[in-house]
């Protein structure tokens, strides 16, 4: 049996190609403002794209990992920052359901999609027991998605009296409880407006903390009440399907440079065009295998994960860290690649406006967000084959 639901994810991808040239059109103008527009915004919701892990119930598809995979991949062709958003709101929808029921059904009391943003790490947030409820102080660094957002999750540590020991833990914010602080600023990935967000003693209810361990751990993964999406592995997720926009990104460098090669010579040289050079010809075609490479082993992570919350047994150690393995290879070679097709298309590529310029900047931002960076997750691989402790806990 097969989690992915590839009638439906073809349905889904065949709408992204149908307003892509919208994410194309406006992807200027999402870097330049520092967050995706809202005719991009707008467009990427009738796709049902932020309803991919959300429940039927809900309007969402259940897709799980390979159908967040692929169709923001999909995105990240026209618009690597809307893919980006994409898939951080759609995990963070899957962290929502992981709170007790009567927090994650406030969430969707619409009944349809909800746009999300989360922060798994800690940075000295709290949350103290007051009453019945709990009170909140904290900020979390890039916030992806958070001027997008309805709702947020933020690590924080939990205390349940005064002068107790603090738990790790996490909180469920409404819009209404948090400001945004304007702090992302950066060469690639600009328009995923990736700013902190602060609550500032607020009180939330008490159902919108949970443990880290329910969050993050196996608990739902080995119940067999849970819900698919709620089995699904986060640890695991996260940095398998946030590749998906710079893979997209690769595939749309790709493409680029291909169209541009009958037409541009190779400066200082005999050829003109560019593709009359045998050295060129061949470099495109090594090009496209490290994409390849890259997709493939985004794809074989995502089923291994998808297939895992099919049942009840978690994925073993073993199978976390090959899924890390993947992803440190798809984030090898999506760097690699990037860097190949610059110096085949020349120096043009580093003009300020150059679309080639910007994917080149986005995918080599997003390919080493710190979850999915090549050179932690080949270690994790590598420390699981050889029976040494891996170098974080969170594999």
């Amino acid at each position: 049996m097969s989690a992915y639901k590839k009638d439906i994810t073809q349905e889904i991808i065949a709408k992204v190609h149908a307003i892509g040239p919208i994410l194309r059109d406006n992807a200027v103008e999402t870097d330049k403002g520092r967050r995706v527009t809202q005719a991009s915004l707008e467009a990427l919701e009738t796709t049902g794209v932020f309803g991919i892990n959300s429940l039927a119930q809900n309007g969402g598809f259940e897709g799980g990992a390979r159908m967040l995979l692929d169709v923001t991949s999909t995105i990240g062709m026209y618009c690597p920052s809307s893919a980006w958003i994409s898939v951080i709101s759609s995990v963070s929808a899957q962290l929502a359901m992981r709170f007790p029921d009567t927090a994650w059904n406030r969430v969707y009391a619409g009944g349809k999609p909800v746009r999300m943003a989360s922060v798994i790490v800690n940075s000295g947030n709290t949350a103290r027991r007051e009453g019945e409820g709990y009170r909140i102080n904290g900020e979390w660094p890039w916030g992806s998605n958070i001027l997008n957002s309805e709702w947020a999750i933020g690590a924080l540590d939990v205390y349940e009296a005064e002068g107790a020991e603090p738990t790790p833990g996490y909180v469920l914010l409404h819009k209404d409880s948090f400001t945004i602080k304007d702090t992302w600023y950066s060469i690639g990935m600009r328009g995923t407006g990736s700013n902190n967000f602060i609550a500032k003693d607020v009180l939330v209810p008490a159902d919108q903390i949970a443990p880290a361990g329910t969050i993050l751990g196996p608990e739902f993964e080995m119940s067999g009440e849970a819900h698919f999406l709620q089995r699904l592995t986060p640890v695991s997720m996260f940095p398998t399907v946030i590749i998906s926009g710079p893979l997209g990104g690769a595939k749309a460098a790709l493409d680029y440079v291909i169209a541009a090669a009958g037409k541009r010579p190779i400066t200082y040289s005999k050829y003109h065009p560019q593709n009359t050079s045998g050295a060129f010809v061949q470099s495109i075609g090594a090009a496209k295998a490290k994409i390849d490479t890259a997709e493939m082993s985004l794809q074989a992570a995502a089923d291994l994960i998808d297939a895992a919350a099919l049942g009840t047994d978690p994925l073993s150690m073993a199978d976390r860290a090959r899924v890390r393995n993947y992803g440190a290879h798809a984030t090898a070679n999506l760097c690699e690649v990037m860097n190949d097709l610059a110096t085949l298309h020349g120096t043009a590529t580093f003009a300020e406006f150059s679309p080639l310029g910007r994917l080149w900047r986005d995918v080599n931002t997003g390919a080493r967000h710190a979850i999915a960076a090549s050179p932690l997750c080949y270690e994790i691989g590598g420390a699981s084959l050889l029976g040494v402790s891996p170098p974080t806990p969170l594999v």
